[in-house]
């Protein structure tokens, strides 16, 4: 008598263990796992920086009825957003969710108007758009894979 809830030993495909391909997508999110991690404290940190210096200016233009005018207030919130974006694009890199926004948060990383800290965050965004480069790792991304098939 044959167990009904077994499944099939053969049917004609080639099957891929499970167990295999979590192996290798586990072994392709540690290597994402350092870049991704590292941009989101320094994306975290900076706009952080950035809401404590923009909320008393803020505060003060709107009492005193202001308009922002004032270039550097607006460039600082136009980082801001881009900070929000390396954040949420470095956290799907970090869990393979979502090749384009993994690519997007780390050229916006890249560009020296919103990395963080200046400078530092460069270096990050070349990594771990190298890592993106690789056929290993693009493919590990599930909207990837159903582009390539």
């Amino acid at each position: 008598m044959t167990n009904p809830y077994q499944p099939p030993t053969h049917d004609g495909m080639l099957r891929v263990d499970s167990r295999e391909t979590n192996d290798a997508r586990d072994k392709i999110r540690k290597r994402v796992a350092r870049p991704a991690t590292a941009l989101i404290i320094m994306a975290s940190i900076q706009s952080t920086f950035l809401v404590i210096q923009l909320v008393p200016v803020v505060l003060w233009e709107v009492r005193f009825g202001f308009v922002f005018t004032d270039s550097a207030i607006l460039a600082a919130i136009f980082q801001f957003f881009g900070l929000i974006v390396i954040a949420i694009g470095a956290a799907k890199l970090g869990f393979l969710e979502s090749y384009p926004l993994a690519r997007l948060g780390s050229i916006l990383a890249c560009v020296p108007v919103f990395t963080p800290f200046l400078i530092v965050g460069i270096p990050f965004g070349i990594w771990s758009l190298i890592l993106l480069a690789d056929p290993e790792v693009r493919n590990a991304f599930p909207d990837r894979k159903s582009a390539a098939s």
